[in-house]
């Protein structure tokens, strides 16, 4: 029977690369570059923007909060995405 030498020191395993290991610059680059587009453009309020405008933080949901009017009676302006805030 021959000896097996188990030592498996010089292997090196794919996911010790960058391209799994930071996502930021990896197989997810695209959507990082994505989400940090849509949290660093600008909130487009409109007509609303001269305005007495309030932000209301939201606990639950797909957006951290809202933009309403209070010159406009309580109006709703936007959604802010998570993030923002």
């Amino acid at each position: 029977m021959s000896k097996l030498n188990w030592s498996r020191h010089q292997v090196v395993s794919k996911m010790d690369r960058d391209y799994y290991n930071s996502p930021v610059t990896g197989f997810d680059n695209k959507w990082h570059t994505k989400r940090k587009h849509i949290l660093t453009k600008e909130i487009n309020l409109g007509k609303h923007e001269k305005h007495n405008w309030q932000v209301i933080k939201l606990d639950s949901g797909p957006h951290t909060g809202k933009v309403i009017c209070n010159d406009c009676n309580g109006k709703f302006v936007t959604w802010l995405p998570k993030g923002s805030i």
